[in-house]
């Protein structure tokens, strides 16, 4: 069954991700959310194959969340979460190596606990609305213009400046999907510091279909 981003359980969260510092705490400023397409990675890359995104058919997880910190803090170690915070975020980080190389890059050097850093991903991530094309297991060829409109119409205060799309040509005439990162100022959307957006006017949603 294709797992949806979307449907996360805020009220568990809310309870179980206690934040380890006061959310004034956390450094106020650019923060983006990294959202990676599965299907199309999992065909990309065959190293992939065996990661459980790949295995159980998820249809997007998310790669991390740059707090704007800088990834050359020296520090290092694996997420500390409890089991019960790691059901939570398995949900949108289902694959371990991937949550421990987030938090050794972007987590690791700011202020903030595991188990709140991890917190901020998974609210971003409930609270982001997302074009149904995402999570509906099908491939699709949709306009660039389209896709945004749509994304900024589901999610109010979001503009087409705080979006990078990413995109890979995987030998095909149209470019594929790989990712997408929305950009915040502190908890708000705000504009992307610097972008890829190499997707071109039309590019492929792969649902793995």
């Amino acid at each position: 069954m294709i797992k949806a981003m979307v449907m996360l359980a805020l009220a568990v969260a809310s309870i179980v991700l206690t934040p380890a510092h006061a959310a004034d705490n956390a450094k106020v400023g650019q923060r983006i959310l990294m959202i990676e397409m599965a299907p199309a990675l999992c065909s990309i890359y065959p190293s992939r194959a065996k990661m459980r995104q790949c295995l159980e058919g998820y249809s997007l997880t998310v790669a991390g969340l740059d707090l704007g910190y800088g990834d050359r803090c020296g520090r290092g170690g694996s997420a500390d979460l409890t089991p019960l915070q790691l059901r939570v975020v398995n949900k949108v980080m289902p694959d371990a190596t991937v949550r421990d190389q987030a938090w050794r890059r972007y987590g690791a050097c700011s202020p903030l606990r595991s188990s709140f850093y991890f917190r901020q991903i998974v609210t971003h991530a409930s609270e982001l609305k997302l074009p149904r094309e995402l999570n509906t297991g099908n491939s699709y060829t949709v306009s660039k213009a389209r896709f945004l409109s749509q994304l900024i119409r589901l999610n109010p205060g979001m503009t087409a400046a705080g979006v990078d799309l990413i995109c890979q040509d995987a030998k095909r005439r149209q470019s594929v999907l790989t990712e997408v990162h929305i950009c915040y100022q502190g908890n708000n959307f705000g504009s992307c510091p610097a972008v890829v957006d190499n997707c071109g006017s039309n590019f492929i949603i792969s649902g793995g279909k």
